[in-house]
């Protein structure tokens, strides 16, 4: 018999946050950021639960568009949560499937947000938050992980009727058989960041006991696998990367590009490959793929399909910000992209249709990434982290822990309680509490408990309720 569910309430919080030095991405410089947390309270099967969920609302990246400030940008996504969560309330006035709540919910929600000027990508970041507590509280309710959720089918995910390609598939023929228990991280490489000791000016350091430069970070961590920004202008952008390749030379490493849609026009992309190429072959061949190149007003434009197929056959192209509707994926294989990334921000349900799109392939060169959202600990980090790991994706981005200091954010509860809990992600160095990067791996079996590995370690009392909190509080 299928799950009966209903939410009896949501409510909001803010935690202001500050980094460790600007990250730079795109057209952003992102020096402070509120974490927007979600709880509610649901019944499930006549069982009440709560259930939380958490995102950063980073300027720049949901919407690009110029004439829009980080204010902007933040009032946009406080919106979003807030038209998803009426949706998803008035929905739950007849008690429904996981499943049809949230399609149901979903769907009116980016209607109604589309109707007050909120791009799709924006549109959708509400439901995600929603959608995320939903599964939360459902899997504290049944005593159930989010892996066994989704292999129990306990949600009633139907993902033909997401896409009909997709119908009579089952969740063992895409899902491992278990969830993995650790993950490689593929480490950002910021803009600004500096790459070795003697970029960074004495005045200019933190000194807060973490590594600040590239070559701190790969001898401390051992690292292998990174994901380096580019800004699209040519110049600086091959004089970075062959700073970079000479820093990690005697390294056997990886890495991928991210544009941040920093490309405007094809001609500027393609000569940007062309040169890539041909300057820095050493690093071209180390490159496992390049995300996001084109700005997304052209990025699925049919008339840029060959090129597009071109450039996929030498170096495989992902989509990342114009992932912002259920067809993207497919719209995009049919140009030509052979990649998609998963990011909790932009939903779970949608993650994992798309992994079911990369299984129907005739070709193994189709993939999804696990990409960050600046994910930061416990809920964002956790809750993304049990997705990617119940998803079998075994290389993520990481960055949370690069920008911010390890769980200074938390209050001491909660730092506590994470390492009580989570003795494998995070260790305890006396004057800091931080993520465990072990050569270039972390553990994540621990997150394996009812619901979406957050647990009950969320301190609300430490935030500021949404109606109290203000933008110039940043």
């Amino acid at each position: 018999m299928s799950i009966r569910v209903n939410i009896q309430r949501v409510d909001f919080y803010m935690r202001n946050v500050m980094t460790r030095f600007p990250f730079r991405y795109g057209t952003a410089d992102l020096t402070s950021v509120p974490i927007l947390h979600t709880k509610i309270k649901a019944n499930v099967d006549g069982n009440l639960a709560e259930g939380f969920s958490a995102d950063i609302l980073p300027p720049k990246w949901f919407d690009k568009d110029p004439k829009k400030t980080y204010r902007d940008n933040v009032n946009d996504l406080i919106l979003s949560a807030e038209i998803a969560a009426d949706e998803f309330c008035k929905a739950s006035l007849i008690e429904r499937t996981p499943f049809s709540l949230w399609l149901r919910s979903y769907n009116n929600a980016i209607t109604n947000c589309r109707s007050r000027g909120l791009n799709s990508l924006t549109a959708s970041h509400g439901c995600s938050l929603m959608e995320r507590a939903l599964i939360d509280s459902i899997g504290k309710a049944l005593s159930k992980s989010y892996f066994q959720l989704l292999s129990e089918d306990l949600l009633d995910i139907q993902l033909g009727v997401l896409h009909p390609q997709l119908e009579g598939l089952k969740f063992n023929e895409f899902l491992p058989t278990s969830p993995l228990q650790s993950i490689e991280i593929r480490h950002t490489v910021g803009l600004s960041d500096p790459l070795r000791s003697e970029n960074v000016f004495e005045s200019e350091r933190v000194n807060d006991g973490l590594p600040e430069t590239l070559e701190d970070y790969i001898q401390q961590q051992d690292l292998s696998n990174f994901k380096v920004k580019v800004c699209g202008d040519l110049f600086a952008d091959l004089k970075r990367l062959g700073e970079f390749s000479e820093l990690v030379s005697e390294v056997d490493y990886s890495l991928s590009l991210d544009g941040n849609e920093q490309f405007t026009r094809m001609a500027e992309f393609l000569e940007f490959v062309k040169q890539i190429k041909s300057e820095l072959p050493s690093l071209w061949d180390r490159i496992s793929y390049i995300e996001q190149p084109l700005d997304r007003r052209v990025a699925l434009n049919d008339d840029f399909g060959s090129d597009i197929k071109l450039i996929s056959e030498q170096k495989p192209l992902l989509i990342d910000e114009s992932d912002d509707s259920f067809d993207s994926f497919v719209r995009a294989i049919a140009l030509g992209y052979v990649g998609i990334s998963s990011k909790a921000c932009k939903g779970l349900i949608k993650g994992i249709a798309n992994a079911a799109l990369v299984r129907i392939q005739v070709s193994d060169r189709y993939f999804l990434t696990g990409e960050d959202l600046m994910n930061l600990p416990i809920v964002p980090l956790h809750q993304d982290l049990v997705h990617l790991a119940a998803l079998g994706v075994n290389n993520i981005e990481r960055n949370g822990h690069h920008y911010v200091r390890g769980l200074d954010h938390l209050s001491i509860p909660e730092r506590q309680e994470c390492l009580r809990d989570n003795a494998d992600l995070y260790s305890d160095r006396g004057d800091i509490i931080g993520l465990k990067v072990e050569s270039g791996i972390i553990c994540v079996s621990s997150l394996q408990r009812p619901g979406l590995g957050v647990g009950d370690n969320v301190d609300l009392q430490s935030m500021m309720s949404l109606s109290d909190w203000d933008f110039d509080t940043l």
